[in-house]
């Protein structure tokens, strides 16, 4: 039996299964776990299911660091 997100409430709050929230974030599940488990990102249970809201996943990215350019590039070979 597959487990499905509860309903979401009418307030339009949309939540996502560990399944959807990885493959948002492009990770695995064991990485996604890892995130969770650190409090990164805040899960929800529901009976044995975990769930993630989808505004939760938004505010990780936004999070994130920005990646710093490199200055040690080597130009192509005939530049």
């Amino acid at each position: 039996m597959r487990h499905q997100p509860p309903p979401a409430p009418s307030s339009g709050l949309k939540f996502l299964t560990r399944k959807e929230a990885a493959r948002e974030l492009r990770i695995s599940l064991a990485t996604l776990d890892r995130v969770i488990a650190r409090g990164d990102l805040k899960a929800k249970k529901h009976g044995h299911s975990t769930f993630v809201m989808a505004s939760e996943v938004e505010r990780y990215i936004k999070d994130l660091p920005d990646l710093k350019p490199r200055t040690d590039v080597r130009q192509p070979r005939g530049a």
